[in-house]
C-alpha cells in the first residue's frame, strides 16, 4: 500500500467529515433537530476533531489535505422529516465507518491507527444515537424496505446483520480474543476485528430489537414465530455486554439468527416470501451517501 492511496483515502474522509461539520450546522439552525441540544453538538464537536487528525495525518504521510466540501449538510436540512434526518445522519455516519475499517486494516503508523479507531467508535456511537432518535420520531424504513411487510423489523434486523460486532468474527480453531482498541487481528492487515464496544454496543441494539419483534410476535398467530422467538431470547439471555471472544459472538449471533426465523414465521403467517439480507447487502456497502457531491 503507497503513501500515495493512503493519502487519498484520508482525503476523502476529510471531505466527508467537513460535510459533517455543515450538517451539523445545519441541524443548529432547525427548529427540530431530532437530537438533543447536547448530542448535536457532540457530533458537531466529534466532525470538527476528526477533520483536524485527518488534515495532520495527510500532512504526515506527505500529501496536501483536501480543501473541498460535500453538500451532505444542505441535504440534511432539506429533509422535512426529523426522523428521516436522523435516517440520512445515521447513514452518513456508517459511510465514513466503512471506509475506516478500510483504512485501519492497512499498514499504518502508529499514531494514525490510534486516531482512526477513536474516530471509528466516535462514529458507531452516533450512528446508534441516530438510529433510535429516528425509531423514537417513527422515521420511514429507508426505501429499500419502505414497501415491504414488516420494513421496520426488515431493516432493524439488517442493521445488526451488517453491523461491525460480525465484520470477521476468529474461527474456532484460531481463539484470539477481542481487544478494546485494536481492530484488526494480531499479525494480519487484512481481517478487521470487532472491539469489545462493539459487542456491547450489538448487545443493547440486539435487545431493542427483540422487544420491537415480540410485539408483532405477540399481535400473530404463527406458532412458529413465537417459537423462534422464545429461543432468541433464550440465546440473548446467555449473552452479557460484558464478555467478550469467540462466545460472546456465538451467542449474539444465535439469538440474531433466531430472530430471522421469527421474522420469517411472521412473513409465512401472511403468506408472503422470506426476507434474505443478502437481497439488501449493496444498500450497506453505502456507497449513495452525496459527501462526493462538491460544492
Amino acid at each position: 500500500m503507497s503513501d500515495e492511496e493512503i493519502v487519498n483515502r484520508l482525503n476523502e474522509l476529510l471531505e466527508a467529515e467537513r460535510a459533517g461539520v455543515e450538517a451539523a450546522a445545519a441541524l443548529r439552525k432547525t427548529d427540530a433537530s431530532g437530537l438533543t441540544e447536547a448530542d448535536v453538538k457532540k457530533f458537531g464537536d466529534d466532525e470538527a476533531w476528526a477533520c483536524a487528525g485527518l488534515t495532520r495525518a495527510v500532512l504526515q504521510y506527505g500529501g496536501v489535505p483536501s480543501d473541498r466540501t460535500g453538500d451532505f449538510g444542505r441535504k440534511v436540512a432539506a429533509l422535512e422529516s426529523e426522523g428521516e434526518r436522523m435516517s440520512l445522519m445515521a447513514r452518513g455516519q456508517a459511510w465514513v465507518v466503512k471506509r475506516l475499517d478500510a483504512l485501519l486494516a492497512m499498514p499504518l503508523d502508529q499514531e494514525t491507527q490510534a486516531f482512526l479507531a477513536e474516530m471509528r467508535e466516535q462514529h458507531l456511537e452516533n450512528i446508534d444515537a441516530c438510529n433510535r432518535r429516528a425509531e423514537e420520531l417513527g422515521a420511514p424504513p429507508s426505501p429499500p424496505y419502505r414497501a415491504l411487510p414488516f420494513a421496520r423489523l426488515r431493516e432493524a434486523h439488517d442493521r445488526l446483520y451488517y453491523g461491525p460486532w460480525r465484520s470477521s468474527p476468529a474461527t474456532a480453531d484460531e481463539e484470539i480474543p477481542l481487544q478494546p482498541d485494536i481492530h484488526t487481528y494480531p499479525g494480519s492487515s487484512q481481517r478487521p476485528l470487532a472491539s469489545v464496544r462493539d459487542l456491547q454496543r450489538a448487545y443493547h441494539q440486539l435487545g431493542r430489537y427483540l422487544a420491537g419483534l415480540a410485539e408483532e410476535v405477540q399481535r400473530s398467530r404463527s406458532v412458529e414465530a413465537r417459537k423462534s422467538l422464545a429461543k432468541a431470547r433464550r440465546a440473548f439471555a446467555k449473552a452479557d455486554p460484558e464478555l467478550h471472544g469467540d462466545e460472546a459472538i456465538r451467542n449474539l449471533d444465535n439469538a440474531l439468527s433466531f430472530a430471522h426465523s421469527a421474522l420469517n414465521g411472521l412473513l409465512r403467517q401472511y403468506r408472503m416470501p422470506a426476507h434474505d439480507p443478502a437481497d439488501f447487502e449493496s444498500f450497506y456497502d453505502v456507497v449513495g451517501v452525496p459527501f462526493r457531491e462538491f460544492i
